[in-house]
């Protein structure tokens, strides 16, 4: 069992706290069917607020930004990084292949990362040297670690599910749940748009390395990582 230290201890109670809020606002867009643009950024907003608040109560030194903010990070400072609602269009149409994030960033690398699904019931998280772990429906700690599956699915961006030569693609519509995938051994690769978020990459980047998955690479404008070729 993953014993917690007291920093992601921390993250997981953000996101759980927002995951809450998140999911009575699913469940409505479920029941009545609104999908305003006005009723999903309160929500993202409300996650924000909470991720944000509990954050800042454990650590008042630290820089705590978002996703959508415009910043600046000096990376010798520590900087929470909150992603509200990731999956968004998931989201809204009610589709379960949503999180909610946080990041710990400090020079210019991800130390640690905390990711909750809460429509799946399943939350993720990953430390620099101590290890990636999920804790799933059943509430049980289980060590992340990538596995060869030579049939297993590749998650891909959307724009490219028609684009790659390839078989058995998928698109979940989250890029930080397909890297999270990837280390749990569901997955046998993801092939990203170049044009992901860094931060992103940075987060899934960790969750391969403290789960034996190798390297994220960068190269002819696609993120990629689990598979050598394509």
């Amino acid at each position: 069992m993953s014993i917690l230290s007291p920093r992601i201890d921390a993250m997981l109670d953000s996101i759980r706290r927002a995951s809450r809020q998140v999911m009575r606002d699913f469940n409505e867009l479920q029941i009545s069917n609104v999908k305003s643009a006005d009723f999903i950024n309160k929500t993202y907003s409300r996650s924000k607020e909470t991720i944000y608040t509990t954050l800042y109560n454990y650590r008042k030194d630290y820089q705590i930004v978002s996703e959508d903010d415009d910043f600046t990070i000096n990376e010798e400072d520590y900087t929470w990084l909150t992603i509200p609602i990731e999956g968004r269009t998931n989201f809204i149409n009610c589709i379960v292949y949503f999180t909610i994030s946080v990041c710990l960033l400090h020079k210019n690398k991800v130390i640690a990362a905390a990711v909750d699904a809460p429509a799946l019931r399943e939350t993720f998280w990953a430390e620099e040297k101590r290890g990636a772990f999920f804790e799933d429906s059943r509430s049980r700690c289980i060590k992340m670690r990538v596995k060869n599956r030579e049939e297993g699915l590749i998650d891909v961006s959307g724009n490219l599910l028609n684009k790659l030569s390839i078989t058995n693609v998928c698109s979940l519509g989250s890029t930080v749940l397909g890297f999270t995938y990837l280390a749990a051994g569901r997955h046998r690769g993801i092939i990203y748009d170049g044009s992901t978020n860094k931060y992103k990459i940075l987060l899934g980047g960790l969750f391969l390395q403290e789960s034996c998955g190798g390297k994220v690479r960068e190269d002819n404008g696609l993120v990629t990582a689990g598979i050598s070729s394509f």
